[in-house]
């Protein structure tokens, strides 16, 4: 979805675009008690109300008020409310489908948007100034020329292999268990993250008594707990988590995704630039990725506009290097946060205990402490593109 995203965000240049998805669309689709929730941040809130999809998702959209977090077994617990940093909300949940559909009904709005779907890129070759991609869709091959290929297309990205772009990659051995949950008490707006020697549990809102649990895992336990019962997996959720929202009175269905880093060596080449996973996959346990990702797609819109009123062309080179001046620091910030968290958290190193208990106390100590780093959670702080800061193109 970052991909299609940053499509609706340079749409109205006029620009030519065609945007490559490899699963294809339906908007048609009625909803699912087993749909995927996304935390979105206010950062990116401001990023969908700009393109015009905000509109399209708010009543599908679930506010987060408060945040509980604790550390299981130990002393440190700290609390955040959207009051400690003068707002109405720290961010929102939303239902996935409603997101791609929502975006899909924009795409379709703009007609210098071609739409190649389901379609998947088989190689490009460099031809004068432009890539020419090999393009293999249900109708048959096709090529398609461009002056900027932008490779959004995940942690396993085809365009960061075809290109030949080395990563830094690290397993965390871990995979998060992902379900749709009902509980007996309301959830009251509140997102719970508990950290464990296994990794994050977490409830995130979804409706009133609805929430998406996150369960994270060793990776090589996963398959013993996608294989328990419906009541032998609740039984442990309520143990680890304990019953704060009651009991769980449903369960959807459970799916799993394994937890790794990857990091692009480099995020540009001439004529191309990686986006959103495909530059940098980094753990879950903060719900940054996504959010990460809308906010590239802010920076790379905003050196597209700024290098369009200057009359340069969307290939000079000069694009890409502001765009990585623009957002390396954030990014560097965000996943140096994620590494930190999955390091010190999760163990039970006596080493650390400390650490994490001192740092839970000092949230509550220091209001600008718990201020500051509030304001990057929601990705606000520091330098950031123009529509994060409430600005337009």
């Amino acid at each position: 979805m970052v991909g299609a995203s940053f499509a609706c965000a340079i749409a109205p240049t006029n620009l030519s675009i065609a945007l490559i998805e490899s699963v294809e669309i339906s908007d048609d689709k009625q909803p699912s008690y087993d749909d995927r929730g996304i935390s979105l941040s206010p950062s990116s809130k401001r990023i969908l109300e700009y393109i015009g999809v905000w509109e399209e998702i708010h009543t599908h959209v679930t506010p987060i008020k408060k945040i509980h977090v604790s550390n299981q077994k130990k002393f440190g617990f700290t609390h955040f409310a959207a009051s400690d940093v003068e707002a109405a909300e720290l961010g929102h949940v939303v239902i996935a489908r409603s997101l791609g559909n929502a975006l899909h009904k924009k795409i379709k709005k703009f007609k210098n948007i071609k739409l190649l779907c389901p379609a998947q890129l088989q190689g490009f070759t460099k031809t004068d100034s432009k890539l020419s991609l090999q393009v293999l869709s249900s109708g048959g091959s096709e090529t398609v020329h461009t002056k900027l290929l932008v490779g959004a297309d995940g942690s396993h990205s085809m365009v960061r292999e075809l290109a030949g772009i080395e990563t830094k990659k690290y397993d965390f051995k871990q995979t998060a268990i992902v379900t749709n949950v009902t509980t007996q008490r309301p959830n009251n707006y509140t997102a719970y993250e508990r950290f464990t020697p296994h990794g994050p549990i977490a409830f995130l809102p979804i409706g009133e008594n609805r929430s998406v649990l996150v369960f994270t895992t060793l990776a090589d336990e996963a398959n013993h707990y996608l294989g328990m019962s419906e009541e032998q997996y609740l039984e442990t959720i309520e143990t680890e988590f304990g019953r704060r929202l009651g009991k769980i009175q449903e369960i959807g269905k459970r799916r799993s995704y394994p937890i790794f880093f990857v990091e692009a060596i480099q995020q540009f080449q001439e004529n191309l630039v990686l986006l959103g996973n495909s530059a940098h996959t980094i753990h879950p346990n903060a719900a940054q990725g996504f959010n990460l990702g809308l906010r590239d797609v802010a920076g790379l819109a905003e050196c597209i506009y700024s290098a369009l009123e200057k009359k340069l062309s969307v290939d000079n080179i000069n694009i890409l290097n502001a765009y990585l001046g623009l957002r390396n620091s954030d990014q560097q910030r965000v996943t140096e946060f994620t590494n930190g968290i999955a390091t010190s958290f999760y163990n039970n190193s006596s080493l650390f205990t400390p650490i994490t208990n001192t740092i839970m106390l000092l949230f509550d100590c220091i209001p600008e402490f718990k201020y500051l780093f509030l304001k990057r959670a929601m990705g606000l702080a520091g330098y950031q593109p123009r529509l994060v800061r409430g600005l337009n193109l």
